[in-house]
């Protein structure tokens, strides 16, 4: 998994600048509702990804990389 670590305002800010330039067709939730959808889904299970990739990022502790993480995979999440 290559995912950067996001600490910080700034970083997330840039990794959402990044994201919002990549090609939408690439994205597989490509509606808003589908995105936030998404988003909603991958939140509920966090705790699943983290424990299966064993990583060790509180699922239930707002942090600047839970987000991070959230919004990188809500692009394709189900």
């Amino acid at each position: 998994m290559n995912k950067p670590s996001v600490n910080s305002k700034s970083e997330l800010l840039s990794l959402i600048k990044s994201l919002s330039s990549e090609n939408p067709d690439s994205w597989e939730n490509k509606t808003a509702s589908d995105f936030v959808e998404a988003l909603g889904a991958w939140l509920n299970d966090a705790d699943g990804y983290y424990k299966n990739f064993n990583l060790a990022v509180g699922a239930d502790t707002p942090s600047w990389q839970l987000f991070a993480d959230a919004i990188q995979a809500a692009r394709h999440y189900e």
